[in-house]
This record gives C-alpha cells, sequence and structure tokens, in this order.
C-alpha cells in the first residue's frame, strides 16, 4: 500500500506456501498460553479492545529511569518463555524479520543499530529473540477482534509487525481496517501486515461466534530511539541541561524535528 509519493505505507507480508505447519503449532501453544496466563482486568480489558494483553521485551515510559525489560510474574514469564522459545515462533519471527529488512532495508538498519546499542550500554536488558530487530512484543489472546486505536507511544514512521491466527473464516472476519486509508483488508491466520502503527488508526471486524482468533505485535517504542539519541539520557535530564543555554535548547529541537521528517526518507519507495 503506497502514498502518492510512492513509498510503503503498509506491507503485507502474507505468509510462506509451507506454513501450515507452522500455523497449526501456533494454534496450539497460543491456545495453551490463553489457559495458563493469569492476569489482572487491565490486561484483559483496555482500549484496544477486550481481549488479554501481556507485552514482553524492552521498553522506556511511564516513568522509568532508564530502559528495561517489562516486569512479569515469574508464572507468568515462565509461560511465555515457554511461546516464544518454540519452533513454530522461532520460524515466525524469522520471517517476519526478513520481511521487514526486505522491504524496508534503511529503517531496518535503523531498529538494528538501536538495539545493538541498547545492548551495549545496557547489559542487563535482554532482547525477546536473537533474531529480530523489534525491541518487544504482545501476545494478544481471546477471540481477538481490536478496536480503533493508534499505538503512540511506537515510533511515529516505525513499523508495527501484526501476525494474526486461529480458527475463523476470513473472507467473513478479522479484517483489518486501516480507517485513514478508508481500507480493509483481509487478514488470513498466519499472516503478516507491517504498518507504521502510530500513525495510522486501525481495528478488526468482528468474527463470528464460536470462531476463535489471536494475535502477535512486535513494535518498538519511540522512546528508546530518544534515549540512544540523546546519549543515553532521558527527554527530561536532556531539557533541564538547557536551563543557561537557550541556543543548545533550540538547537535541540531543530533537530527532533528534523528526525522526524527525515523519517520519511527510511520508507523504501517502488
Amino acid at each position: 500500500i503506497l502514498d502518492k509519493e510512492r513509498r510503503i505505507l503498509a506491507h503485507l507480508a502474507g505468509r510462506p506456501d509451507d506454513f501450515d505447519d507452522v500455523v497449526a503449532e501456533l494454534n496450539r501453544v497460543f491456545a495453551e498460553a490463553e489457559s495458563k496466563l493469569k492476569l489482572c482486568a487491565s490486561q484483559r480489558r483496555h482500549r484496544r479492545g477486550r481481549f488479554s494483553a501481556v507485552s514482553v521485551g524492552i521498553s522506556f515510559g511511564g516513568g522509568q529511569t532508564e530502559p528495561m525489560n517489562l516486569c512479569l510474574s515469574s508464572h507468568n514469564e515462565e509461560i511465555l518463555e515457554a511461546l516464544m522459545s518454540n519452533w513454530a515462533m522461532t520460524r515466525l519471527v524469522g520471517y517476519v524479520n526478513t520481511a521487514f529488512g526486505t522491504v524496508h532495508p534503511h529503517l531496518h538498519r535503523k531498529y538494528s543499530a538501536l538495539l545493538d546499542s541498547l545492548l551495549q550500554h545496557h547489559p542487563h536488558i535482554r532482547c525477546c529473540f536473537n533474531h529480530s530487530v523489534f525491541a518487544a512484543c504482545t501476545v494478544n489472546v481471546g477471540r481477538v477482534v481490536s478496536q480503533r486505536h493508534h499505538d503512540s507511544l511506537n515510533l511515529i514512521l516505525g513499523v508495527c509487525a501484526i501476525t494474526c491466527g486461529g480458527d475463523f473464516d476470513y473472507t467473513k472476519g478479522g479484517h483489518l481496517i486501516l480507517w485513514d486509508l478508508k481500507l480493509v483488508v483481509q487478514f488470513p491466520p498466519g499472516s503478516t501486515i507491517l504498518i507504521p502503527s502510530a500513525i495510522l488508526e486501525h481495528s478488526n471486524v468482528p468474527i463470528a461466534d464460536g470462531e476463535t482468533r489471536w494475535s502477535f505485535t512486535q513494535f518498538t517504542v519511540a522512546g528508546l530511539f530518544r534515549w540512544v539519541d540523546n546519549g543515553f539520557q532521558s527527554d527530561k535530564d536532556v531539557q533541564a541541561s538547557f536551563k543557561h543555554d537557550p541556543e543548545a535548547e533550540a538547537a535541540y529541537y531543530e533537530k527532533r524535528e528534523a528526525m522526524a521528517y527525515d523519517g520519511l526518507t527510511l520508507l523504501s519507495t517502488l
């Protein structure tokens, strides 16, 4: 899906031809995780919809003083580690990472360089997967049909990888709705779509009673990019240093604004 400048805004990565066994195994392990996870009310009902969602990986924001791994209970951590180390998940994550690198090689390198910098500077944090450039992921289970939303914490011109699965008729439900583009896209089980979820409002078409649907998203929050760009400092700490240097402050915000537009150059064109 292209914009008027023929930049790739969304990429329908689909699924490999030999993915039937992978999808069947993913359906099994996601259903198993759903039956075992112990989640609080806010993880089962939230702004994205009425389904269970739990995130894993590296985050920064919400009062954190530095990047760190998202906290999980020991019970849920064990369940999610089993899910994420499953051979089918390894295949899926590798495919998605390759699709991202193929479609947006410049943006992919930016994500890769960020993750390398974070892991070198903060050796105590762990990435989700060794063969992916995304810093975090979310497991969504329990008849997943998302409501209209933006993922406003993600990099504004970055990529969020969305994969779905389950047992549903994708010709009648589960479609991805891209509201700003006025598009409704069929989204078959086992398929992946790459979108800039921070700027494109999106949701799903409901599925029928008795059907099941899960999703798996991979992303990197914008705060991590700002942390590294700030020389491993928070925005708050950098802004405090401008107290007696208005010229440096003006230059900082000018650079930040330019970076937003420079992000357009990282998107591939056709």
